[in-house]
């Protein structure tokens, strides 16, 4: 998705029938759009660029994720287990870890990964638990909570993902306070009080060491609502943060049931 996302032109014009440009990258990632429906690729797919090449970036998906695999299932499970919050199982010689990302559980196992007992062949759900689970994040998490933006070097596009992620929540929870609360608790989120003056703010797990922090203002008779979302600034130990964008847009779309 970031890679469609960074040849496009960034302007939101909506001419491709999607609300804004990180809307029509992850169209094309899932195969619901072609990448000539945006107009202002025709320079890249007329020009020196074929077609052909110009989504050659998209489609070396499934060779990470194999690549990934491999370096994932050489760790010590034991230990992976405990750095990455996972819980770690033996049983006849066989060795798993056992953890949730958003509201679905997984198995890394030493012949692959499996959700509900099955394969799960999805590459960018494999790409981010392998790549979390050989990564063994061992720092701690830092109590200070960030805008995706924030982190070092992250590219600018991502500072306007995140602002569609928070502008869709807002939109979509806007005249129903009570139904985000309910959705995040669905979700398994738990609320925090007294941390930051808002009228709600909710903790919910990507990952077992990557916490979200959705926090919600109503609106009143002089501010509109308003939402925002942060990270422990010590997400990146644990994770990419462009894999982070990813999920931060899955857990949008479950948590509205819209697409971003």
């Amino acid at each position: 998705m970031i890679a469609i996302y960074k040849k496009l032109p960034g302007t939101n014009c909506g001419k491709c029938g999607a609300v804004t440009c990180m809307a029509f990258a992850m169209k094309v990632k899932k195969a619901q759009a072609s990448f000539a429906d945006c107009p202002f690729t025709e320079a890249v797919l007329s020009g020196e660029t074929q077609p052909q090449q110009a989504t050659t970036a998209f489609s070396n998906y499934e060779q990470v994720s194999d690549d990934l695999e491999k370096e994932a299932l050489k760790v010590d499970f034991r230990n992976a287990a405990e750095a990455v919050g996972g819980e770690y199982q033996s049983c006849d010689n066989s060795e798993v870890i056992r953890l949730r990302m958003l509201t679905r559980q997984y198995e890394v196992r030493k012949d692959g990964l499996f959700m509900d007992d099955r394969h799960c062949n999805d590459a960018w759900t494999r790409i981010i638990i392998y790549d979390y689970v050989r990564r063994k994040g061992r720092k701690p998490l830092t109590g200070e909570w960030i805008s995706l933006g924030n982190f070092p070097h992250t590219a600018s596009h991502v500072k306007a993902f995140q602002s569609n992620a928070e502008r869709k929540v807002t939109e979509t929870f806007r005249s129903d306070f009570s139904a985000l609360k309910q959705r995040c608790s669905e979700m398994g989120g738990s609320e925090i009080e007294g941390r930051i003056k808002a009228d709600y703010t909710a903790c919910c797990d990507l990952l077992p060491r990557v916490p979200l922090y959705l926090s919600i203002w109503q609106a009143d008779e002089e501010f509109d609502p308003d939402c925002r979302i942060q990270f422990d600034s010590g997400a990146e130990d644990y994770i990419d943060i462009e894999y982070l964008a990813y999920l931060l847009e899955l857990f949008v779309e479950e948590l509205t049931g819209c697409e971003l």
